[in-house]
C-alpha cells in the first residue's frame, strides 16, 4: 500500500519542527539545527510512516488486543509488551518506505548512524521520558537500518514506556513514533549537560557530566564522569571542578555553556543535553527539557533574591495543591489577614500580591523580610520547630550557608505586625483572667450571626458577576474579620495552657502529666464532630445506615460543611455533597465496637478526674492557696482550651457558602453551554470566570479541563520544597527517614504512649478504610482526617510537629503519634505490624512481612 503522508524530512527542514510528525526528540533537534546551533546531519522517519506500517500490517488491533488484557491483568505487563514488540519486529517495511530510507541514508554517504525513537508523548515539559524508548548506536547498511527503524517504532510498548505513560496520565492510544537518525560523531569525550542545576534547582547554575568515548556510556551510568558546576549569569565562572587531569579545557567549557544557553533560550525551558566533541568541535545530540525542576515563582518587584516558604504546609499540614478557587480564594483570605497584621485593617484586593504567589497549584508566602533580621529569624525558625520540623531544619541551615545573599532589609513591616500580635495577646490575657465563659459564649454567638449574615446576602444575589464578587472580594474579607474577632479567645486558650503547665511543673515537678487534663475538651468542633459521629454508630449498633436516615441529615446541618480531604480548599466536596462518606465514617465507628463508643462517652469525665487529682496533689504538697490557683486555672483552660478549632471551623463554613455561590456561577455557565459540569467552575482562575461573564468566553471549557489536568497532575507530585528561592533553588529537606542501630524509624514524638499494631497506609481519607486499632500512616493529616483518629490505634505522619492539626488532635484522643518521619508512606507498608513510640518519637518494624503472606 501506498504510504500517506510524509515519510522522511531533513532535521534542518522546517516540516521537521511539527511535533506530531517528528515526535519530541526529532522537533528539538529540528529547531537547533534551523538556528545553527552545530547538530550533525540526518533526518526524520515520520510519524506518518510508523502510522502507515501500523495499519498495513493491522497492528493496532494487536495493540488493542493486548492492552485490553494488561487492563484486566496489570501484572502481566511484561509479557503483554513482549507480544506487541514481536508483532511488530515480525513484520517487514513496505518497499516504498524502504526505498525512500536507502535515499536518505545514501544521502548521508551510508556512514555509520545514530538511529534513536521520537515520540509525540516524549520530551515534552511536563514529561521526559527520558530513557523509555529505545536508542541504538553505530548501525551501519541499510538491512540494519531497516530493522533498526522496526526495532525503534516497537519500542513505543515497551513495558517501561508504558508504565510512564500510565504514571503520568498519558493515554495509550492515538500515540505514534518517528525515528531520527543522525551520523555518529566519532567523539573523543562526550557527555550530557544541563543548564539549570537539577539537583539544587538554581537556574543561574549549569552542570557539565564528561567521560571519554560516546557519551551513552554518561547516560547509561555506566561510567563515573568529570563533573563541572559553572554559574551562566558570571560569564560561566567555574563553581566546582572535578579533581586530577579534566577531559575538558577551559574553551571547551566555554562552548559548551554558550551552546546551553542558546538552546534553553530558544526552546524556552532549561534543557538536558546530550554533546560531543569530535577533531571539528562540539555537536549537540539531544535536546530535552528538564521536568524535574519545580518552577519558578514569578518575578518579585522587589530587588535581591527572595525566600518563599509553602504557606499551605506550613500552616496546615498540606503538601497537596488546591484548585484554582481554592487557592483563589485561600490566597485572598491569607493576604489580608498579613494585610492586617501590618496595618490592623483587613483589606482585599482585587489581584494576588507578589508576595504570595501559587507555584505549582501551591500557594508561598514571601518571608524575606522576616529572614532579613536575624532575631525575626530566629524567632520564625522557632514556631516552626513546633509546627513543621523539617521545615525549620531546612531553613536554619539555609541561612546559615546563604544569609548573606539576602539583600539588606527596608522597611518595618513585619514589627508592625508584632505589635498587632502583641496587642491580641494582652486582649487574649484579659479575656483568660477575667470572664472567660462569657466571652466564648459572646464571641461565638458573634460569629453564628455573621454567618447567617453572609448567607443571606449570598440569597439575595442573582446576577452571576454579583455572585462571583461576593466570592471574590466580600467573602474573604468579611472571612477575615470573623477570625479576627475571634483570635483573642484563641490566643487566650495558649495563655492559659501555658499558664497551667508551668504550675503544674513548678508545683509538682517534672514527672506530672497534664496530657490527660488536654483530652476530650468541651467546646472543641473536632472533637464534638467524632462524638457525634460516635454517638450515631451506637444508635445504631447491629444494623445499616442509609444517608437519608434522620440522625445523618441532624449531624450534617451541624457539620455538613466540613470535608473529607483539604478542607480548606473551596474546590472541594464538603460532606453534604455526599453524604455517603458520612455514612462510611459510621459503619467503621459501628466495627469498632462498644470500646470506642464507650471511650468517647467517658472521655470528658476522665479528664476531670485527671484535673482534679492534680489539684488535689497540690493541696497535698503545697497547700490550699495554690491549689485553689491551680484549680481556678485548669477551669478557665476547660473552658477555652476547646476554642482553638473556633477560628478554622467558621472560616471552612464561609469557605463552604463560597463552594454554594460559586457552584451556582457554574450552573449559569452550564446552562449557557459554555461549561460541561458545574465542578469545572472550580477549576478556573478569577480572570478566566470574569472574562467568561463578559462575553469573553472561547475555549472555557478547554480551560478548566486542562487546568483539571494540571491539578491532577500536581497531586502527583511527591516532594513539595520547604524552601523556594527566586533563583530556582528548591530546599525539600530530608527525602529519607532517620534510623538508629535498632533499625527504628526516628520522628517527631508529638502524642506520648506507646502501642503495638498493623500498619494502615492512606493517601487520602476519602473512601478509606481503617480496621479498629490499626496504626494510621499518612503524609499529613488535616480536620478531614480526624474522624478516622477514634479508630486508629496510633499515627504516624511525614509532615508535622507538636502543634500541627494532627498532633494537637492525637493528644486530645490520647492516640499515640509520631510525626516527621520522611517517606513513612513508602518505608512502611499495610500489613506490617510496628511499635509506634509517641515518647521518644520513634516507629519500630516489628514484623517485616505484610499480614496477607503470612501464614
Amino acid at each position: 500500500m501506498e504510504t500517506a503522508g510524509v515519510v522522511i524530512t531533513a532535521l534542518a527542514d522546517p516540516l521537521t519542527r511539527d511535533l506530531r510528525r517528528s515526535g519530541g526528540k526529532g522537533a528539538n533537534l529540528a529547531a537547533l539545527a534551523m538556528a545553527g546551533l552545530p547538530v550533525p546531519d540526518g533526518f526524520v522517519v515520520t510519524t506518518d510512516a510508523y502510522r502507515s506500517f501500523v495499519e498495513e500490517h493491522g497492528l493496532d488491533s494487536v495493540v488493542e488486543r493486548e492492552l485490553r488484557c494488561l487492563a484486566e491483568h496489570p501484572d502481566e505487563i511484561d509479557a503483554v509488551s513482549q507480544r506487541v514488540r514481536g508483532a511488530f519486529e515480525a513484520c517487514e517495511l513496505s518497499a516504498e518506505v524502504r526505498d525512500r530510507l536507502a535515499v536518505a541514508y545514501t544521502g548521508l554517504n551510508e556512514p555509520p548512524v545514530a538511529v534513536r525513537s521520537s515520540a509525540t508523548a516524549e520530551d515534552l515539559p511536563e514529561a521526559s521520558f527520558a530513557g523509555q524508548q529505545d536508542s541504538v548506536l553505530d548501525v551501519v547498511g541499510i538491512d540494519n537500518l531497516c530493522h533498526t527503524v522496526r526495532r525503534c517504532w516497537s519500542s513505543l510498548w515497551t513495558a517501561r514506556a508504558i508504565s510512564y505513560r500510565d504514571r503520568n496520565e498519558i493515554g495509550q492510544s492515538g500515540l505514534a513514533v518517528a525515528v531520527v537518525v543522525q551520523r555518529m560523531v566519532p567523539a573523543a569525550v562526550a557527555g550530557v549537560m544541563f543548564t539549570a542545576d537539577p539537583m539544587s534547582g538554581r537556574r543561574d547554575r549549569l552542570v557539565i557530566e564528561a567521560a571519554g568515548g560516546l557519551g551513552d556510556v554518561v547516560v547509561s551510568g555506566h561510567v563515573t564522569p568529570q563533573r563541572w558546576v559553572l554559574d551562566h549569569h558570571r560569564d560561566g565562572a567555574v563553581v566546582s571542578a572535578p579533581d586530577g587531569s579534566p577531559l575538558l579545557v577551559e574553551g571547551q567549557l566555554r562552548t559548551l555553556t554558550d551552546l546551553g544557553c542558546r538552546a534553553a533560550a530558544l526552546l524556552g525551558a532549561p534543557q538536558d543535553l546530550e554533546w560531543a566533541f569530535d577533531a571539528g568541535g562540539c555537536w549537540l545530540l539531544q535536546s530535552r527539557p528538564i521536568t524535574s525542576l519545580f518552577p519558578l515563582p514569578p518575578a518579585s518587584p522587589e530587588p535581591g533574591l527572595r525566600v518563599y516558604l509553602p504557606a499551605m504546609l506550613v500552616a496546615q499540614g498540606i503538601a497537596e495543591p488546591l484548585t484554582p478557587a481554592g487557592n483563589a480564594f485561600f490566597g485572598a483570605l491569607t493576604a489580608g489577614w498579613v494585610r492586617y497584621l501590618v496595618s490592623g485593617r483587613v483589606v482585599i484586593s482585587d489581584s494576588a500580591p507578589p508576595w504570595l504567589p501559587t507555584v505549582a497549584g501551591r500557594m508561598f508566602i514571601d518571608a524575606t523580610s522576616v529572614l532579613q533580621r536575624r532575631r525575626l529569624a530566629s524567632r520564625l525558625t522557632a514556631q516552626l520547630k513546633l509546627k513543621e520540623p523539617a521545615t525549620s531544619a531546612a531553613l536554619e541551615q539555609w541561612l546559615a550557608d546563604n544569609g548573606s545573599r539576602l539583600p539588606r532589609p527596608s522597611g518595618r513591616p513585619a514589627l508592625k505586625a508584632m505589635a498587632v500580635l502583641g496587642t491580641l495577646i494582652m486582649a487574649a490575657t484579659a479575656v483568660a483572667l477575667v470572664a472567660p465563659g462569657r466571652t466564648r459564649r459572646r464571641v461565638l454567638a458573634d460569629a453564628d450571626l455573621d454567618l447567617v449574615r453572609l448567607q443571606r446576602e449570598a440569597d439575595a444575589l442573582s446576577a452571576p458577576t454579583a455572585q462571583l464578587d461576593f466570592v471574590e472580594n466580600v467573602l474573604p474579607a468579611r472571612t477575615c474579620e470573623l477570625v479576627v474577632k475571634q483570635l483573642p479567645v484563641a490566643y487566650a486558650e495558649q495563655f492559659i495552657r501555658v499558664l497551667a503547665e508551668h504550675l503544674i511543673r513548678r508545683w509538682l515537678g517534672s514527672d506530672a502529666d497534664f496530657e490527660p487534663v488536654r483530652r476530650w475538651l468541651p467546646h472543641d468542633p473536632t472533637v464534638a464532630m467524632g462524638a457525634e459521629l460516635a454517638r450515631i454508630a451506637r444508635q445504631t449498633a447491629g444494623s445499616d445506615i442509609e444517608p437519608t436516615d434522620v440522625r445523618v441529615t441532624r449531624f450534617l446541618q451541624t457539620f455538613g460543611h466540613r470535608a473529607p480531604d483539604r478542607e480548606i480548599d473551596l474546590g472541594l466536596a464538603r460532606f453534604a455533597d455526599d453524604p455517603l462518606v458520612v455514612v462510611d465514617l459510621i459503619r467503621q465507628y459501628q466495627r469498632a465496637g462498644a470500646e470506642l463508643t464507650s471511650r468517647v462517652e467517658t472521655g470528658a469525665a476522665d479528664s476531670v478526674r485527671a484535673a482534679d487529682n492534680l489539684v488535689a496533689q497540690v493541696h497535698r504538697r503545697r497547700g490550699a492557696w495554690r491549689a485553689w490557683l491551680l484549680g481556678s486555672v485548669l477551669r478557665r483552660h476547660r473552658e477555652l482550651g476547646g476554642l482553638r478549632e473556633w477560628p478554622k471551623f467558621d472560616m471552612v463554613r464561609a469557605i463552604a457558602l463560597g463552594r454554594r455561590v460559586l457552584g451556582r456561577v457554574g450552573s449559569v455557565l452550564v446552562d449557557e453551554g459554555l461549561l460541561g459540569a458545574v465542578d469545572d467552575v472550580y477549576y478556573l482562575t478569577p480572570t478566566e470566570l470574569r472574562a467568561a461573564l463578559r462575553g469573553q468566553c472561547e475555549g472555557l471549557a478547554m480551560a478548566a479541563a486542562a487546568n483539571r489536568k494540571e491539578f491532577r497532575r500536581e497531586l502527583r507530585r511527591r516532594a513539595v520544597p520547604r524552601i523556594l528561592v527566586s533563583d530556582g533553588e528548591a530546599i525539600y529537606g530530608a527525602r529519607r527517614a532517620r534510623s538508629d542501630a535498632k533499625g527504628r524509624l526516628l520522628g517527631t514524638a508529638v502524642a506520648p504512649g506507646s502501642y503495638d499494631g498493623v500498619v494502615r497506609v492512606l493517601d487520602s481519607p476519602v473512601g478509606a478504610t481503617l480496621q479498629p486499632g490499626e496504626v494510621l500512616v499518612a503524609a499529613s493529616t488535616d480536620p478531614g482526617w480526624t474522624p478516622l483518629f477514634l479508630v486508629a490505634g496510633a499515627l504516624v505522619m511525614e509532615v508535622g510537629g507538636t502543634v500541627s492539626h494532627g498532633a494537637v488532635v492525637a493528644r486530645e484522643y490520647g492516640l499515640p503519634a509520631v510525626a516527621d518521619i520522611p517517606g513513612a508512606t513508602d518505608v512502611l507498608r499495610t500489613g506490617q505490624r510496628v511499635r509506634v513510640d509517641g515518647n521518644d518519637g520513634s516507629v519500630t518494624v516489628l514484623d517485616d512481612e505484610p499480614a496477607a503472606k503470612r501464614p
